[in-house]
């Protein structure tokens, strides 16, 4: 497979005001691997998926190596992190490099880190429901099923959820995903963004906080809106804040957190939260 088979699907124009990625070849190459009789070799090293989901590299995968170590490091060793990292068949750099047991891709790295952390600073319980907008491929979401045995309600571009599906069925989690269009489960309930939130347009935003913020119990927003808010007409984090608090979510941010990367601090990301109890 090569990266022309992203310009063999038409883009989605209408997509274009409402996402950053909806009008790119990512969006095209989703479509194409979501069908399970695409073979699966090699997709993480397509031009098109590491412009917008593989995009981790090795300095930020050795601090996010560095975070898995002190938090839980006999998952670097778990067979079905394994699983994951091997989906795909992505770039995957030396141990030596990392500070990991074997070569990794740092994005996998990325998903586990944000994963234990999720679970540590007490956003995603045991078993809990998690719905989260901006999926990529399903590697985090198949991580929180690893780590926390959550369930992920799975929000994004319908070719973009059916290949965090593909996955996580590849994977034989598929009992732990769901797409947009399902009941939402009852009980406690997580809302996740990384990054993508604050890639749509403050009109698709508006339309997210009532359909998948509302419902939740909880939630985190890791927040690029400085790097990617006015090219999209969203928000920016002080508006963002502005937003959740008038409907009634008691949000606060910070641009301190031991779940960013060097990568993160360099972009401005700030992390947007609310309702949370952390380990002690």
């Amino acid at each position: 497979m090569t990266d022309a088979i992203a310009d063999l699907l038409p883009l989605d124009p209408g997509g274009a005001a409402s996402s950053i990625s909806s009008s790119m070849p990512w969006a095209r190459a989703a479509a194409t691997f979501s069908n399970p009789a695409t073979p699966i070799a090699r997709f993480r090293r397509l031009k098109a998926v590491r412009d917008v989901v593989e995009t981790v590299g090795p300095v930020d995968g050795r601090s996010y190596a560095r975070k898995i170590r002190s938090w839980d490091p006999n998952r670097l060793a778990d067979p079905k992190i394994a699983e994951i990292d091997l989906w795909g068949d992505p770039i995957r750099w030396p141990a030596i490099l990392l500070g990991t047991p074997r070569a990794f891709s740092p994005t996998t790295l990325r998903y586990l880190a944000t994963a234990l952390w999720l679970k540590r600073e007490g956003y995603v319980t045991e078993n809990c429901h998690i719905t989260e907008i901006g999926v990529g491929f399903g590697g985090l979401a198949s991580m929180n099923a690893i780590v926390s045995n959550a369930r992920t309600t799975m929000v994004d571009l319908p070719q973009v959820e059916s290949l965090g599906k593909r996955m996580m069925t590849d994977l034989g989690l598929g009992n732990c995903c769901s797409c947009s269009d399902a009941p939402l489960p009852a009980g406690d309930r997580c809302f996740i963004s990384n990054y993508a939130f604050t890639e749509l347009s403050a009109q698709s935003q508006d339309e997210y906080l009532e359909t998948w913020i509302r419902p939740a119990s909880k939630g985190v927003i890791v927040s690029n809106a400085a790097m990617f808010s006015k090219s999209i007409g969203g928000r920016s984090d002080a508006d963002l804040l502005s937003m959740l608090r008038t409907a009634g979510i008691q949000a606060i941010s910070t641009q301190s957190s031991d779940l960013f990367s060097p990568a993160d601090i360099l972009c401005d990301v700030t992390l947007i939260h609310w309702n949370h109890n952390p380990s002690p």
